[in-house]
């Protein structure tokens, strides 16, 4: 009984890749409560973001185009785990604003990102060097898809 409890354990402190023309991690569900509780601190104007649209943009559809048809077929490594800072970040662009929270282990997720670019067999390693790995918690577009990243 306790290894099964251990195994059920280890699922729920998973974070999923997934393709769906941009390369992302779907947050295990002990992470989606941490960043439940973390939205409680956004002010009421914010419009939250649903939990199945919490995720973090590992690489964007634009570098993957070229991939498309390879990726389907190959094995993806699981990805480090999403490490959260207890921080909620104001970002305001292009006269918008929305609130994230950016993941600690930014240089882990760097070298993910360079792993799977590898067996791509790409060297397009890093159009942005200066990346923030974030997850989205919420914006001020009407639209909750607007601001995931």
């Amino acid at each position: 009984m306790k290894k099964i409890l251990n195994e059920w354990r280890r699922f729920l402190a998973e974070d999923k890749i997934k393709y769906t023309g941009i390369l992302k991690i779907k947050p295990s569900p002990i992470i989606i409560s941490e960043l439940e509780a973390l939205q409680a601190l956004l002010p009421e104007e914010a419009i939250r973001l649903p939990e199945g649209d919490l995720h973090v943009t590992v690489i964007h559809q634009s570098i993957l185009k070229p991939f498309r048809e390879k990726l389907k077929d190959l094995e993806l490594p699981m990805p480090p785990p999403i490490i959260l800072d207890d921080e909620v970040w104001e970002r305001i662009s292009l006269d918008r604003k929305s609130w994230a929270v950016r993941l600690v282990n930014q240089d882990e997720m760097k070298e993910y990102v360079e792993e799977i670019m590898e067996l791509l067999g790409s060297s397009n390693l890093d159009p942005e060097p200066e990346r923030v790995f974030h997850v989205s918690l919420a914006n001020l577009t009407g639209n909750p898809k607007d601001s995931v990243r």
